[in-house]
Parts: C-alpha cells; sequence; structure tokens
C-alpha cells in the first residue's frame, strides 16, 4: 500500500474547554505525532470557531475540516451561514461536511420528520449550502449518515445521489465528496467487504442468511459503490469516528473498541502488522474519534494514555475505574489556572502556602494531573468543569477542591497540622 494515499485523522473534542489556546497548542502536535493529516473540528450555524484553533492546526501540519451537525438552515437563510463557510476558507479549510445522520428521526428537532419526500427534503437544505462552498474553493462533503437508519441508508444515499442528477448540478457532483460512520456494530473488521456486488441478496431491512450487509466499517465501500453505479463517479470517502463499535458502552464493547481502533489505525499506517483488512483505494481519510477513545479508556485520557492506544497494545487501560494506582508518577499535583496572560499573582499568593507546606508538583494541565494520586484544585469553572474532575476521580486520583479564599485555604492547611 502507498502510505502517501492514505490519510489518517481525527476528530477533535468537542468540549469548549478544549478549545483554549493551551490545551489545543498540547492535543494537536500530538495528533501530527501519531500521522494524522487531517483534524475534523465539530460547529454549530451560531458562532465560528476561533481563527487561533486553525492557525494552530496548520502549524502543526493538519488539514482543518469543519462539520456542521446541527440541522441545516433552510435555504432562504443561506446569506445568515454563508459568511461562515466565507470566514473558513480564509482560515484554510478545506472540507466542509454539511449535516449530521439526516436518515434518523433526532436529526430533524426544527422542521420534523417528512419520510415520504426526506430526501428531496434534505437536497433543497444541502444543495445551497454545497454551491457556495463550490463557489468559494471548498469541498462540500455528504453528512454521513447512521447505517441502517429510520430511512435506509443505502436508498437515501441512491435517491441523493439521483436527485442531483436529475437537477443537474453537475458544479457540486464534480467536487461532492462522500462521508460516512466507521462503526463496527461488534461484528469483524471484514464485515460486508467487497460491497453490494459481493453480497446481492442483502437488501434494504433484510439480509438473508448467508449474505452480510453495510451494517459494519466497511459501510464506506457500499457507499462508494452506490456512486459509482449512480453517477459512474468515483466518489472519495472520509470515515469518521472509526473503530467505534456505534452501540452503548460496556466494559467489553469497550475492549472491542480500542482493539478496533488499533487495528484500523495499524492497517492505514501500511507497516508490516497490516494485514489487508479492508479495501482502502476509495478512502480520502479515516478520522477517530477523541471522546470515543476517552470513553473507551480510563475515563481521562492524557497524551500518554492516547499513544498507548495507537502504539502500545500492552499498556492500554479500558473500562471505568481500573487505572492503577501504583502507575501514578506524581504523589500530589497543585492544578491552577492559566489563562491567556498567565497565572495571576492574586492565585499565586493564596496557593503559596501550600506549596510551602506540601511541595506539590505545580502545573496547569489536566493530562498531567491524571499521573497524580491526589491533586488539589484551585477552582475555575471555565478551564475545570465538573465533567473534568470527574474525569479525574475515574482515572484514581484524590481530588480536593480548594477554597477560592487566601485565608480559607491557609485555615485548612492549619486544621491538617493539628489533626496530624
Amino acid at each position: 500500500m502507498d502510505n502517501n494515499n492514505q490519510r489518517i485523522g481525527f476528530i477533535y473534542f468537542s468540549e469548549p474547554t478544549y478549545f483554549i489556546n493551551r490545551k489545543i497548542q498540547t492535543w494537536l502536535p500530538a495528533l501530527h505525532d501519531l500521522g494524522a493529516n487531517t483534524v475534523i473540528f465539530g460547529s454549530d450555524f451560531s458562532k465560528a470557531i476561533p481563527e487561533d484553533v486553525f492557525n494552530c492546526a496548520r502549524v502543526n501540519d493538519l488539514t482543518p475540516v469543519v462539520h456542521f451537525k446541527a440541522e441545516l438552515p433552510l435555504a432562504r437563510k443561506l446569506n445568515d451561514v454563508a459568511f461562515l463557510l466565507d470566514v473558513y476558507s480564509r482560515w484554510g479549510v478545506s472540507d466542509v461536511i454539511l449535516g449530521d445522520k439526516p436518515n434518523l428521526k433526532l436529526a430533524w428537532p426544527t422542521s420534523g420528520w417528512h419520510y415520504e419526500n426526506l430526501v428531496d427534503h434534505f437536497l433543497d437544505r444541502f444543495i445551497p449550502l454545497a454551491n457556495h462552498a463550490v463557489r468559494i474553493g471548498l469541498t462540500p462533503v455528504m453528512a454521513p449518515l447512521q447505517a441502517g437508519g429510520d430511512y435506509w441508508d443505502t436508498a437515501f444515499i441512491e435517491l441523493l445521489l439521483k436527485g442531483l442528477m436529475r437537477r443537474r448540478l453537475d458544479a457540486i457532483l464534480d467536487q461532492l465528496c462522500l462521508s460516512c460512520y466507521g462503526y463496527t456494530f461488534n461484528k469483524p473488521l471484514s464485515w460486508g467487504q467487497g460491497g453490494p456486488e459481493r453480497w446481492p441478496g442483502s437488501k434494504p431491512y433484510l439480509t438473508p442468511n448467508g449474505q452480510e450487509d453495510q451494517l459494519g466499517f466497511n459501510n464506506f465501500e457500499w457507499l462508494n459503490r452506490i456512486g459509482q453505479k449512480v453517477t459512474r463517479k468515483d466518489y472519495p470517502v472520509i470515515i469518521l469516528d472509526a473503530g467505534n463499535s456505534g452501540m452503548q458502552y460496556s466494559r467489553q464493547d469497550g475492549d472491542s473498541s480500542v482493539h478496533d481502533i488499533r487495528a484500523i489505525y495499524k492497517e492505514l499506517n501500511g507497516n508490516e502488522e497490516s494485514r489487508d483488512l479492508f479495501a482502502k483505494d476509495s478512502i480520502k481519510y479515516c478520522a477517530f474519534s477523541l471522546e470515543t477513545i476517552l470513553d473507551r479508556t480510563i475515563g481521562v485520557l492524557s497524551i500518554e494514555n492516547l499513544n498507548s492506544v495507537f502504539k502500545d497494545e500492552n499498556n492500554v487501560a479500558t473500562g471505568k475505574n481500573n487505572y492503577d494506582e501504583n502507575k501514578k508518577l506524581i504523589s500530589h499535583y497543585l492544578l491552577l489556572p492559566s489563562h491567556t496572560s498567565g497565572v495571576a499573582d492574586v492565585v499565586l499568593n493564596k496557593v503559596r502556602p501550600i506549596i510551602k507546606k506540601f511541595q506539590p508538583t505545580v502545573g496547569f494541565s489536566l493530562e498531567e494531573a491524571v499521573l497524580a494520586k491526589k491533586v488539589s484544585v484551585y477552582p475555575d469553572e471555565i478551564l475545570f468543569s465538573d465533567a473534568d474532575l470527574n474525569q479525574l476521580r475515574s482515572s484514581g486520583c484524590i481530588v480536593e477542591i480548594l477554597p477560592e479564599s487566601g485565608i480559607e485555604i491557609a485555615t485548612r492547611i492549619q486544621e491538617t497540622s493539628i489533626n496530624r
């Protein structure tokens, strides 16, 4: 396999705290070090992702991609959202993924579900955005569908491509890219390989015994074949959230997901361990979700743990609350908030008694804090959310939330000394 033709990407966190400069500058270099050259950011139509995020991506040789996951706006509201595409184009974005799982009822919270003319209903919203994307040099990417779904995914994509052809939208058809979710549904990675030509007995909502269908990782191959049949074009496919089971989490499922994520990664890298698990010619890039990896590992995803998922199969902690305390490298970590301007002097003055008496490791990183047995946190609702603190606890850390008052901190230290 030609390594240069295969692309590895990551879907970045959606939590706002991960868009702080310090975290962006921590995580994006780590993704590049894993061989990624694409990073996908989720967005809605209400506001733009900060420009600094895209600047950092480009500095780390990562091509930024934006995935609009919200319900697509009506055509008459195009002018209200086109500016976002213009801005993202100027900031170096290459592809825009327009929509998310439109073949599910849950994807239509505002306008409601229109089963009989669902595809046309979606096209009425997709086409204006795709046309504008093409005009400003962006690649329009068809929304990933839910494999199976409330409206069968293979039928949906076939009708969508026929709809674009019927409307003679050659500009979109010539630039279009497809996308799908790389869910495994706890089936082997080879499930459905070969597409509809190999499994002609598979029909919507019916897969006879001895046949396989598109409900597995090779969903991308089925989409590509349908595109060839309808348009005679060989559409590239972007795979999202590769290796996720797509099913509710369980400990057994978690172990399987991590194993599949690693197997897909090794296959794309084309190293000596690759086994031709799946066809690769139609893959534009394959993106792994950091949030899926977080959910399927120990609960707090550090750079060290991320590397262990992809590089060291003997050193991955999966499932919740199973972190080995003997591997904690730091006995006591003082976690302080650090904004763009640095650490406030007033905060340093308040925690100075802790530093003097207990001599903890002082830092500003949740990723470092996860390596500590005890973490004392100076509270900051923006930088350290309840979810962040719960993830530290899930990783086996003893978490102490400090008072905001310097007097109360000093009093607590004094009481600790007396109790001892």
